[in-house]
Parts: structure tokens; sequence; C-alpha cells
């Protein structure tokens, strides 16, 4: 076998073990419908975000139905803040689902589901470019990560609104115009009850665009 053929063996190698990394749930389809519906109208999105207001007393959150309140650390002034944000927010393409970068996200999930641990870093301290590498990718990928979450709509809602992130990174990254490809995973975690990872690249594969290269407008 030559040495090109041996590089596109390891390569379709990585990607069928990517695939098979876990079976992808309603569960996550949902978040990145919903996601990719935020970034498509974020105007009609924030109308949802005025009704979400409604449910606060104080900085805490009473969903209907629900006997329990969900703590906040902003309350609602950071709900207003992200309204005023969707307010001038364009309109942006569809991120396309990556099973590569599912499969880093997974890795996550299967990590922290057992340690209990918390961020970015795996218990081995490898970085989501790490994980992606490790899966035969590029080291180009941003992750957003959810704890606690009670439902797909839950789990947007709280990376765009980003209570009590200084800089608002989360929604930097959903409303990123760059990044089209993603992978999410989404599991249980011992402290937080559920948690859920999205993995976010400019390329399916984790890969930065090579030196000279346009990229098209989304």
């Amino acid at each position: 076998m030559g040495l090109a053929a041996l590089r596109l063996a390891t390569m379709l190698l990585s990607l069928t073990f990517s695939v098979n990394a876990a079976a992808e749930t309603p569960f996550e389809r949902q978040v990145l419908v919903l996601l990719n519906e935020a970034r498509a109208k974020p105007q009609r999105y924030a109308e949802e975000l005025r009704q979400y207001r409604g449910y606060f007393h104080a900085n805490l959150v009473r969903y209907p139905g629900m006997d329990a309140a969900i703590e906040t650390q902003e309350g609602v002034k950071v709900v207003d803040e992200t309204i005023g944000f969707l307010g001038h927010q364009s309109s942006l393409g569809s991120i396309e689902p990556s099973a590569l970068l599912r499969a880093t996200a997974h890795d996550l999930v299967a990590d922290q589901s057992k340690s209990g641990a918390t961020g970015h870093e795996g218990a081995d301290g490898t970085s989501p470019g790490d994980r992606s590498q490790r899966r035969g990718g590029g080291p180009y990928v941003a992750e957003v990560i959810t704890y606690g979450s009670i439902d797909p709509a839950d789990v947007v809602r709280q990376l765009i609104v980003d209570d009590g992130v200084a800089d608002r990174g989360h929604r930097g990254i959903i409303y990123s115009p760059e990044l089209r490809f993603a992978g999410v995973s989404c599991g249980s975690h011992p402290e937080y009850r559920t948690m859920c990872v999205i993995d976010l690249g400019i390329f399916p594969d984790g890969s930065y665009p090579a030196r000279g290269t346009r990229m098209a407008a989304r």
C-alpha cells in the first residue's frame, strides 16, 4: 500500500470510529435544530426570551408546572441585554452536523460523566483541539458546554443568554459566522445531573482554511 493510500485508509478509519462513538439521540438533534433557528431568526428568538423573562422572580426562574426554581446570577438584566443584542444581530446560515466534531464532544461527556469535573479540559489534560486531533481532525475547534439544562431549548438559551459569563463568550461562538459545522453530545453529570457539549469548527474536521483561501459569505 502506497503512502497516499495509507493516509486515506487511516482517515477513513478515523471517521468511521468517530461516527460509531455513540448513537446520536433525538435530544442532541433537537439542540442543533434550535441552535440553527436562533441563528437564522435572531429577532424571533428575542421574542422567546421576552416570554422567558416573565418566569423570573428576582434572580430565580420558575417555569410553569415546575415546583423547583432555578437560580441565576444576573437575573432579568442579562436577559434584557441579550434581547438588545439579538435586535441588531443579522441572520446567519445553518450549522451543519459533523460526525468528527460530535465524537470530540462525546469524549468530554464520557470523561466528565464519570469524573464529575467541569470545564473544557479532559482528565488527561486534553483540550478540544487535542481531542479533535486524536480523532484524526485538526485543532481548530471552539467548544461550548452547558450543565444542568432541563431540555434542548434550555441548552440553547443558556449559551445565548450566557448568564454569569462576563465576556459573553458562548454567545459570541454561537453567533460566529465562520463556524459552520458542529457536533452535539449530551449526557449525565454527577453534580449537575445533565451536561451538553457542542464542538464547532470552520470545517467539519476541525481544520483551518489554507492561506489565501477565501471564505464564502453565509
